[in-house]
């Protein structure tokens, strides 16, 4: 049961993580990269493999398809198969390549990941399947490998968990091991935990949808039984999504399972705990699948459009397929200080409009606004617009010089000034918390980061780079002309790559 106390507690953590300039000049963390956690949770002892296919299947649909369409599959649900289920994970966290790094490799996922330290886990709650016995697994990213961890069929404590009343074939959880992350970045690693599962679970959702399988995200579910069933503690690896995927038979009933305490080779040598980290997760940890809330907000686009609006006109289309941009995609680390079309805005918007539908929410309800610093985007004035979703339009804020401003912003990172544009996603944070009590908070960043994710496929199927970047919090919020309160929750600059810049003779 969460509390007023709860709230405060989310708060004080977002409060105490927030980046200034004075913050960051005096923050000194030093990489010890003899700490350095390993990129891959390995068991210690052998446990039942099932090996997925090593070649990608290839479903022919494009970007804009598994994106835009319509909330029904592209093809058609006809029941999940172990091949619809590789692909959803292999294009969520599959290894996509490697390049060698001293005297050894360093591999790339298929989604964005802060400092690439990949602590998205991805675990199957899965019924009978035609080529899968019933079970719970976890999906090795390392060798691309099923490992079986309890024999048979447990949805029904998931779906318990998560209120869900029709059976799914199989659910996906997503965990986030905080230690792999917060060796680099600290205590804001909490808020990573949802960045990062969020761009993972653009990218599954893209994937289900394309192989014509339903998905549903469930973000508001009871925590430790569905801990429990996946064999994790909660506190050093944790879940923080569900994703249910097709329709599947009746379950049976089971009684809820005790942990098992399969050993698990160590992280590092010396992992570090993090208070806040501990502190934050425990403050927006649920027992049931009902979150406490004192007021529903009404849905809606929030304040209504004014002044001289922009028309986005139709965007360009997304006609790559989502395999060949998945597997081509990698996050750009130098901007061209060069234009893109605003057909190209267009279609990146489109794509981060779209609702990501977390369970429980009115489909008109508003977890964040996105607003737009345009530095180079042809047929718009350099300044700061509020995206309207409902218009198709950008609504001007400050019209005037944006470069400097956006490097500044954006950790005074050149990156920030370079892009073409940068989005910023922002919730009204009292407004959040006060309908969905302190587990708004995760849903909020999740929220930002899906549909951020969605920008990253959209950038790179129109051959743009893409890449999410850190702010200095409050300054973001009083430049954007936000609400007091408001919370940054994810930031992703768009541009041309430098390796795509023009040329002249």
């Amino acid at each position: 049961m969460q509390s007023r106390s709860d709230v405060e507690a989310i708060l004080a953590y977002h409060e105490a993580t927030k980046h200034s300039v004075e913050s960051v000049r005096r923050g000194g963390h030093m990489l010890d990269f003899t700490n350095m956690p390993r990129p891959w949770k390995l068991y210690n002892v052998p446990l039942p493999e099932v090996p997925l296919p090593q070649q990608l299947g290839r479903t022919g649909v494009s970007v804009g398809d598994a994106l835009l369409g319509d909330s029904s599959p592209v093809v058609g649900d006809a029941g999940l198969t172990l091949s619809d289920l590789a692909s959803v994970l292999q294009l969520s966290a599959g290894v996509t390549k490697r390049l060698r790094a001293g005297n050894g490799y360093m591999y790339f996922r298929a989604a964005a990941c802060t400092g690439a330290l990949y602590h998205i886990e991805l675990y199957i709650v899965s019924g009978p399947l035609s080529d899968l016995p019933a079970g719970v697994y976890q999906y090795g990213a390392n060798d691309n490998t099923l490992r079986r961890v309890r024999d048979g069929d447990f949805r029904t404590v998931a779906m318990q968990a998560a209120g869900l009343d029709s059976a799914p074939a199989a659910i996906v959880v997503y965990t986030s091991t905080f230690w792999r992350n917060s060796w680099k970045y600290g205590s804001r690693t909490y808020r990573h935990a949802f960045w990062d599962c969020g761009t993972v679970l653009a990218h599954s959702l893209a994937a289900a949808r394309a192989n014509g399988v339903k998905a549903d995200l469930v973000t508001i579910y009871a925590d430790a039984p569905v801990n429990d069933l996946i064999d994790v503690d909660g506190e050093i690896e944790a879940s923080v999504a569900l994703l249910p995927l097709g329709e599947g038979p009746d379950v049976p009933s089971v009684d809820t399972p005790a942990r098992l305490d399969i050993p698990v080779v160590l992280l590092s040598r010396n992992p570090i705990d993090y208070p806040l980290i501990r502190d934050a997760h425990e403050a927006t940890t649920l027992d049931s699948p009902a979150p406490v809330g004192s007021v529903s907000r009404e849905g809606g686009e929030g304040s209504a459009p004014g002044g001289d609006l922009v028309p986005l006109g139709e965007g360009a289309p997304l006609t790559r397929t989502l395999e060949d941009v998945i597997l081509q995609r990698g996050s750009s680390r130098r901007f061209a200080r060069e234009p893109i079309q605003l057909s190209a805005l267009a279609a990146m918007l489109d794509a981060a409009g779209c609702p990501v539908g977390p369970d429980g929410a009115d489909a008109a309800e508003v977890f964040n606004d996105l607003y737009v610093i345009a530095n180079a985007v042809e047929g718009v004035e350099q300044g700061i617009y509020r995206y309207q979703p409902s218009v198709r339009a950008l609504e001007p804020v400050v019209v005037s010089e944006t470069r400097a401003l956006s490097e500044h912003l954006d950790l005074d990172q050149p990156l920030g000034g370079d892009a073409a544009a940068d989005l910023y996603f922002i919730a009204d944070m009292p407004a959040v918390l006060d309908r969905w009590g302190a587990r708004g908070y995760r849903t909020a960043h999740l929220d930002a980061s899906t549909r951020a994710g969605r920008v990253y496929l959209a950038a790179y199927a129109l051959g743009l780079g893409a890449t999410g970047l850190t702010f200095y919090d409050d300054e973001v919020v009083e430049a954007l002309g936000a609400a007091q309160g408001s919370a940054v929750t994810f930031l992703i600059a768009v541009g041309v790559p430098w390796r795509n810049r023009r040329t002249t003779e």
